[in-house]
């Protein structure tokens, strides 16, 4: 998987300061390394499926929940893309995707493809950033609805 890069802010900066500075510390390296360790933490540990994904919809970076909930490994996930994941001619999906592009952010309701060939219902949400270097980028977060569904209709 990708390693993903963090620049610290001004306010990660006051966060790690001490007040006896050792003059041959690199705050920066540090704050940098750090950082960016904690969010890859965050981001691998994170309750649901989460990637990030390029603005063409290759997958750039996702958590191990992702792969279980499609049902791939992790060698395989690097070579799904975006559309392999998703039922993309619904239009939930066009939905979905129209406001995201018009606000920069979207939740929705789509169906997912396992491996299997297996469709889910699940429910994403997504905002776009620009990387450091300038590049569309797309967080999501995806979960299996299928069981809140299922309650859903067993209490009509």
């Amino acid at each position: 998987m990708n390693e993903l890069t963090y620049k610290p802010t001004t306010k990660d900066n006051l966060l790690s300061q001490s007040t006896d500075p050792d003059p041959s510390y690199d705050r920066e390296k540090v704050n940098y390394t750090s950082t960016a360790s904690l969010y890859n933490a965050v981001f691998e540990n994170a309750f649901h499926a989460v990637y990030i994904e390029t603005g063409d919809g290759m997958i750039l970076k996702y958590n191990e929940k992702l792969c279980k909930l499609f049902g791939y490994s992790d060698n395989e996930m690097a070579e799904v893309e975006n559309t392999d994941l998703f039922v993309t001619d619904e239009n939930a999906f066009f939905n979905f995707l129209n406001q995201r592009n018009d606000k920069g952010i979207a939740k929705g309701e789509i169906t997912g493809i396992k491996k299997s060939g297996k469709r889910f219902p699940c429910r994403i949400s997504s905002v776009i950033y620009q990387s450091d270097f300038g590049e569309k980028r797309a967080l999501n977060t995806l979960v299996d609805i299928s069981n809140d569904l299922s309650a859903r209709w067993s209490l009509d």
